[in-house]
């Protein structure tokens, strides 16, 4: 910065200097040039008007002296302008380069023109700049677009958005709130994988998958993780609503849609892989409160539901037999005049105490849709 500084006063001393001397040498050489100018036009004055050559001759030393002085002094105005200005134009690029390369704004593989003789070779420059910032920020762009399309594929977009939303440490804020969590699982995935192939049950997972999203996504829900043969999904109350109605029945839809595509998708896969195998799917809903947000370390975080509600819903998929929609008792009673369900003898559910009632939901009974 002090080079630069002591170079921006070297600059101004020597314009200055070079003023005063043109302005010492304009002033002896001014009269000179002007009874020069006077005398080459005096040669023309035979061919005008003799009117006219009075007119001339009267103006003519005030005439003579102000062309000289013009051409003089503009010329060395506009030398020693252009001189300023070019490098006061280069130094300001050099300065913009510098600067956008530290803050990663400009590839280093930029190159500014080392031959700068006019103030146009520094235009041209500037636009060299301008062109390669531009691609650039069109890269970000484009680069943004396709690290968007990737999170919303790796987590859920309305996730993706509160990260997008979340302070500098990028944790989303936790926090108490009523939630309908949803689990699924196949069952008899074990004894399929031990016949299948690996790359057989990617393929069926990955079906499995792609249309238990669909389910969620379609109900307002957020396909929280898939685990093993596994799904995860929330579904928040909207803080809009005050009945429990909402997130209980979106639940509930979801795990029926998803019982009614794998038993689409069961036929189409036992014709696509030779092996014999069974498999079905069971899922479970239950509703109440649990804390929601990021859990982790600064190395690794995800955002998820803790609770027991959460671990009551996983206890439920494990019930539920082949085909059905398990769902517990205080998620029933928020959307009985939505659905009818069929109430399950009390079980003893793993970690919980005392035994518990649950219903099993038909879609062929599902009423007010």
């Amino acid at each position: 910065m002090a080079n630069k500084r002591n170079r921006t006063r070297a600059s101004a001393a020597f314009i200055f200097v070079a003023c005063a001397l043109l302005g010492t040498a304009g002033g002896l050489f001014l009269v000179p040039l002007a009874d020069l100018l006077t005398a080459n036009v005096a040669q023309y004055y035979p061919q005008i008007r003799p009117d006219i050559v009075q007119a001339l001759q009267a103006s003519q030393p005030v005439l003579s002296r102000a062309v000289v002085g013009l051409i003089v002094f503009g010329l060395s105005a506009f030398l020693l302008t252009s001189i300023a200005l070019n490098g006061f134009a280069r130094s300001l690029l050099n300065d913009l380069v510098s600067r956008l390369r530290e803050k990663d704004l400009l590839p280093y593989s930029f190159e500014a023109r080392k031959k700068r003789g006019t103030l146009l070779d520094v235009q041209e420059g500037v636009f060299d700049l301008f062109d390669s910032y531009v691609d650039q920020l069109h890269g970000a762009h484009t680069q943004k677009e396709k690290f968007q399309q990737a999170l919303n594929s790796y987590a859920d977009p309305n996730v993706a958005e509160r990260l997008r939303k979340s302070d500098a440490s990028g944790a989303i804020k936790s926090e108490r709130r009523p939630v309908a969590v949803l689990f699924s699982d196949i069952r008899g995935f074990t004894a399929m994988s031990e016949v299948l192939l690996p790359e057989q049950v990617v393929g069926l997972l990955n079906d499995y998958f792609a249309f238990a999203a669909v389910a969620v996504t379609k109900n307002g829900g957020t396909v929280n993780k898939f685990i093993g043969d596994a799904v995860m999904a929330l579904f928040e109350q909207p803080p809009a609503y005050k009945e429990d109605q909402s997130a209980s029945r979106s639940a509930i839809l979801a795990g029926l849609q998803m019982q009614e595509d794998f038993q689409r998708f069961l036929p189409i896969w036992k014709a696509r892989i030779p092996q014999r195998f069974d498999c079905n799917l069971g899922v479970g809903v239950h509703f109440g409160e649990a804390i929601l947000g990021t859990v982790g370390s600064d190395e690794r975080r995800e955002y998820t539901a803790i609770g027991d509600t959460v671990n009551f819903a996983s206890r439920l998929c494990s019930v539920a037999k082949p085909g059905q929609v398990r769902v517990s008792e205080d998620c029933f009673e928020r959307v009985q005049e939505l659905f009818d369900g069929q109430a399950q003898e009390a079980v003893a559910v793993k970690g919980k105490v005392g035994t518990h009632v649950t219903y099993v939901v038909n879609r062929k009974r599902v009423m007010g849709r």
